[in-house]
């Protein structure tokens, strides 16, 4: 967006959340003298003040002679008292507490209404000799010379008698925009009414039927209604662990970017609130990589979560995904004291460009392809190995775990498959873990995908199998 929308935007959104926790009940003096100096100078730019000030001298012009040049003068002719007080040649009209009329902008106090209201009684009178049949053209010019000197005071006290008129139709309509309750559909209704009036006070334009043409499908009746209306889940803030799964909508252009400010808050309240340690970790992260949105709030995470005792971390296959992104790499890079390598034998051909973007020296290099290349598994259980890289030291080491723990996050399918056939047989997933592993020992298989294999052909727990089998 440009400026001008977005602060048409993010006014509605201020007075949104104004109007729910205080509701508006009429301009403080400060606010109205605000509103009084921001209208009159916005009228004199957009030549609106110009405009109705010719009308205004229009309205009271008397062309039948020019009294200035066409008749003689004379002291008899302008004597003020004959026109209903004093005439202001010698200075303004002034208000009971000797302040100046409309001097600085303002019609607002009590007197200064009635200083404007003694001038407008004055001018009817002027305009009205002046017409008058039966006048003496003496009398006329003398009119026609004190019509013409509070001319400018009665432009600008008319003026801003209709711009007092123009505060309080804002203020009236103010009164009437309150907020009930706190929900997209009450925001999208009180937008669309509050943007229509912004427009009409700054003399602006914004696109409102484009904006409501995009928003209403989040609008009660709508597609979406339900993605912006529903409560958030409040235990989101107290649970210590949180997995986002945002793979099915990583391609909608309108979901996921709402779903990415939603975790975005989320952890950017845990990480400001909470005490203790707290991290954010982005696995596929190209796929956060690859919307500008998410992309900025990573490298803001990056350069500020330290501050909160917190961390942050991207997994990714591959380091391109992190390299080929200009708005993160820099951030990711600089600020991750931590870099954790897999087997990287695939890369090895170009390897020197990645090595130079990480900062590896050439013994980390020789380490990193070094991973999973040895012969070192005699008399082990099953392990594969990791590059680790904390600050200036770096090593190689191999991950092995419990046979439990690698049954909870196999990803391949077929071990998947057959721990599903236990959890069914089973009712809870704890126990089929311990009950698949006791299994394959008991059977004495040494690979889980080959124990796998054998319980997917059976569809039933080992126990149940055909002794045949």
């Amino acid at each position: 967006m440009s400026d001008e929308p977005d602060m048409i935007i993010n006014q509605t959104i201020v007075e949104y959340y104004v109007s729910y926790f205080t509701p508006f009940k009429e301009f403080t003096d400060a606010e109205r003298d605000h509103l009084r100096k921001r209208l009159l100078l916005e009228d004199k730019k957009n030549g609106t003040y110009e405009k109705h000030s010719k009308e205004l001298e229009e309205k009271y012009k008397h062309t039948e002679y020019d009294y200035e040049t066409d008749m003689p003068t004379s002291e008899t002719f302008e004597d003020p008292s004959a026109f209903g007080g004093q005439d202001t040649e010698y200075g303004p009209i002034h208000t009971a507490d000797g302040s100046r009329m409309a001097d600085d902008g303002h019609l607002h106090t009590a007197e200064e209404k009635e200083a404007y209201a003694r001038i407008q009684r004055k001018v009817n009178k002027l305009h009205d000799l002046i017409n008058d049949k039966a006048a003496t053209d003496g009398e006329k010019v003398a009119a026609n010379r004190q019509l013409m000197r509070l001319m400018p005071q009665l432009i600008e006290g008319n003026y801003l008698v209709t711009i007092e008129q123009r505060i309080d139709r804002m203020e009236k309509q103010r009164r009437k925009m309150h907020v009930d309750n706190l929900s997209f559909n009450s925001y999208y209704e009180f937008a669309i009414e509050r943007i229509p009036q912004i427009m009409r006070e700054k003399s602006i334009t914004f696109d409102i039927d484009n904006f409501a043409a995009i928003l209403e499908q989040f609008y009660k009746g709508g597609e979406l209604e339900h993605t912006l209306n529903n409560d958030v889940d409040a235990s989101l803030f107290d649970e210590k662990f949180i997995v986002f799964e945002i793979d099915k909508i990583k391609d909608d252009p309108v979901l996921f970017p709402i779903v990415v400010l939603i975790i975005m808050d989320v952890f950017l309240q845990k990480m400001r609130i909470k005490k203790g340690r707290k991290a954010l970790i982005i696995e596929e992260a190209w796929k956060a990589i690859s919307s500008p949105t998410m992309a900025e709030y990573i490298k803001y995470l990056y350069k500020t979560v330290r501050k909160f005792h917190g961390i942050a971390g991207v997994v990714t296959q591959e380091l391109n995904d992190v390299i080929d992104s200009p708005i993160v790499k820099e951030a990711i890079i600089n600020n991750s004291d931590v870099k954790i390598l897999l087997d990287q034998s695939k890369f090895k051909d170009r390897y020197d460009a990645i090595s130079a973007i990480l900062g590896l020296t050439q013994v980390q290099k020789q380490q990193i392809f070094t991973v999973n290349a040895l012969n070192n598994h005699d008399g082990r259980s099953y392990f594969k190995e990791v590059w680790i890289c904390r600050g200036q030291y770096s090593d190689v080491y191999g991950v092995e775990e419990p046979p439990e723990c690698y049954w909870a996050y196999t990803t391949e399918r077929a071990e998947k498959e057959a721990l599903k056939v236990y959890e069914r047989h089973y009712g809870d997933i704890q126990t089929a873990i311990t009950k698949i592993e006791e299994d394959r020992k008991k059977l004495g298989i040494k690979k889980y995908l080959d124990f796998a294999v054998k319980v997917n052909k059976q569809q039933k727990i080992m126990p149940l199998w055909d002794k045949s089998d």
